[in-house]
């Protein structure tokens, strides 16, 4: 029974005509001087390929690490420069929040990010238009995939068993689940986590290769 318990998702997914359920991780904030060696082990150690979502200030302070990520052959998002409400922010200081930190990560790696994720997940038509303008990034389009949230960035109000909970349910295909890599009880469960979506037939992909299986808009 327990081995039937096992197979019956690969099974369901065989018959729906995906051979996995595809899902790109995105580990927000980074690099983070504590966390982010550790972080880069343990998803080598998991064979997984992951997506940073990088804040400019930070790969300006720490380059090397964002060259080590990138050297694993994980994939790379524009976070802003210093992580504000962009929607708050007139154009001259959202252009300025984009480029700066597009640049500070081709000077870093020697190349440019292709997807712009916004903090706090907050975005509208002006912020698209201008990150379009300034640096020719594209909004990653959460609208066509799925979110589930590890809610992680609540430390007080979530924990490690919380983040392990939250991060391996509701998972579907192209999901994007949300990590922070400041956060050190989420590297900690990143195995288990792992895991656990192995078991339910999940195949770990980066955001270029989501990005590239979603639907059409419509």
């Amino acid at each position: 029974m327990k081995s039937l318990r096992v197979l019956l998702p690969i099974l369901l997914l065989a018959i729906s005509g995906h051979a996995a359920t595809r899902v790109a991780m995105i580990f927000d904030d980074g690099p983070d001087l504590k966390q982010n060696a550790r972080l880069l082990q343990t998803l080598a150690d998991l064979k997984v390929k992951a997506t940073f979502a990088y804040v400019g200030k930070n790969v300006e302070a720490h380059p090397e690490l964002a060259r080590a990520a990138a050297a694993a052959g994980h994939d790379f998002c524009n976070h802003s420069f210093t992580h504000p409400h962009l929607r708050d922010l007139d154009d001259a200081k959202v252009t300025d929040e984009l480029a700066r930190t597009s640049a500070a990560i081709d000077h870093a790696i020697g190349r440019k990010p292709s997807f712009f994720w916004a903090p706090f997940l907050e975005t509208d038509e002006r912020v698209e238009r201008l990150t379009l303008a300034a640096t020719g990034l594209k909004h990653f389009p959460l609208s066509r995939a799925h979110l589930v949230s590890s809610d992680d960035w609540n430390v007080a109000g979530t924990d490690a068993a919380a983040i392990y909970r939250k991060a391996t349910t509701g998972v579907r295909d192209l999901t994007v689940i949300l990590f922070h890599e400041w956060r050190a009880e989420t590297t900690d469960e990143l195995p288990a986590i792992v895991q656990e979506l192995r078991r339910q037939g999940c195949e770990f992909i980066t955001f270029t290769e989501l990005e590239a299986q979603l639907p059409a808009a419509h």
